[in-house]
């Protein structure tokens, strides 16, 4: 939700600046405000019902990897990916890491950083309505009611042996296989 309203703080910046410093009177600002507002509700819709983007530490974000146990065979899933870091970083080591997200500012960003990494793909997704069949590894950092919706359409569609890796918020329903520094392992 903070990357959202920097954004909108940047662009309506921009809007005015162009408006009155350098002319450009023929675009209504009330257009581009309506333009930018557009832009960042699905990114508000996604931090309402799944998480607001809140990046990893360094230190969680390498223990997600350590119990992830990539491998050069792996196919990994961020859920709510945000600015990418941990997709960049499982795609060093997996077949292939994709991360959805809604909110645009962070997608674009993400799909700019994706460039230097050809094994990383971000999409504009809905978490909740993309096919996971393939995956060996879903990393998840939701809020505890995204993670019982995950616990209830997401987990039943997983291949045994898939592995799930929580930042910070528990399965509840389930057992967690390892639990390191509030990051929780779960094995289909």
């Amino acid at each position: 939700m903070a990357e959202s309203i920097i954004f909108v703080l940047l662009a309506g910046t921009l809007v005015i600046i162009s408006y009155y410093a350098f002319g450009i009177t023929w675009i209504d600002p009330r257009v581009l405000i309506v333009i930018f507002a557009l832009l960042i509700i699905p990114g508000f819709y996604a931090a309402l019902t799944s998480g607001p983007f809140v990046p990893s530490a360094r230190k969680r974000h390498r223990t997600m990897l350590k119990l992830a146990q990539l491998t050069g065979e792996d196919v990994a899933y961020d859920l709510g990916c945000g600015d990418g870091r941990l997709v960049f970083s499982a795609s060093k080591m997996a077949k292939q890491a994709t991360g959805y997200d809604l909110s645009i500012p962070l997608i674009l960003y993400g799909k700019l950083i994706a460039l230097f990494y050809p094994k990383a793909k971000i999409r504009f997704g809905n978490i909740w309505k993309q096919d996971y069949s393939d995956a060996d590894v879903i990393f998840c950092y939701l809020l505890p009611k995204a993670m019982r919706q995950f616990h209830q359409e997401v987990w039943p569609k997983l291949r045994p042996g898939t592995r799930v890796i929580s930042n910070a918020f528990m399965i509840h329903e389930l057992e967690p296989v390892e639990v390191v520094d509030k990051v929780y392992l779960y094995q289909k």
